[in-house]
């Protein structure tokens, strides 16, 4: 790791304790535009449970109560709460490209939304440990100013093997280590999308820390984020930490 990483490891929560955790659960809200197109529920008030080590999601009931849509390392399927198997897919990132991919410029089905939320949740809320991972590239970028403030940056390249929005991202990171803005594409919305998340009122669970309001602004030309439209609004309400029997995290 470089030492802008550990800053950031240090200043969320500290590396040890990150590692030490299982599963992290979180529920809030959930709105923006981007959502306009989920079916169901529309994830307005959602409850979802990430795996840390691995990559899987759980949104609970999902697209309506009673259902909960699964992302498992890549696949997406949809079950009851008590695991029957409604609907699959496998490989559903490939359903947004080409012909298959005109639908979901207006409407989503289920199984595109588990997949898109699914990936988006576990990299949200593993980060900045997602970033320490071994096959995760992390170098330091040359700073920027946002809002009057100098942000020094980490660019991440992710490997194939992990869902994530493109393989190129940069996190800004503020005077006190927090992640503030993450840059990326959107990919499976359109290679256009490029879009800056905007992280702030940080809060501490269990020992870590999270930003509890996350904003998802269009960039324009030279990086800039645009006013509006908001994307994504995001709120997480409550997050919960499981950690494994034998951790034991300095405090």
């Amino acid at each position: 790791m470089n030492d802008l990483l550990d800053d950031v490891l240090a200043a969320h929560g500290g590396a040890e304790r990150w590692r030490s955790a299982s599963a992290i659960t979180a529920r809030g809200r959930l709105g923006g535009l981007l959502p306009k197109r989920f079916p169901g529920n529309k994830l307005a008030r959602f409850a979802v449970q990430v795996q840390v080590a691995e990559q899987r999601t759980v949104l609970h009931d999902f697209p309506q109560a009673g259902r909960r849509a699964v992302l498992d390392r890549g696949d997406v399927r949809i079950e009851t709460d008590d695991g029957e198997r409604l609907d699959a897919r496998t490989d559903p990132r490939s359903a947004f490209r080409g012909l298959r991919g005109v639908r979901r410029n207006v409407h989503w089905d289920p199984l595109d939304t588990a997949y898109f939320a699914g990936y988006a949740f576990w990299n949200y809320l593993t980060a900045p440990l997602l970033l320490a991972r071994d096959d995760v590239a992390v170098v330091e970028a040359e700073p920027r100013r946002e809002s009057g403030q100098r942000w020094r940056r980490l660019q991440a390249t992710f490997p194939a093997g992990i869902e994530t929005h493109c393989r190129h991202q940069a996190f800004h990171v503020d005077a006190d280590g927090l992640i503030r803005r993450h840059d990326f594409v959107a990919e499976p919305v359109g290679r256009w999308a490029s879009a800056a998340l905007f992280c702030d009122r940080h809060r501490q669970f269990d020992g870590l820390l999270f930003p509890t309001r996350r904003r998802v602004l269009p960039r324009g030309p030279g990086g800039r984020a645009l006013p509006r439209p908001t994307l994504l609004a995001l709120d997480f309400d409550e997050i919960e930490v499981e950690r494994r029997a034998t951790a034991s995290p300095t405090r």
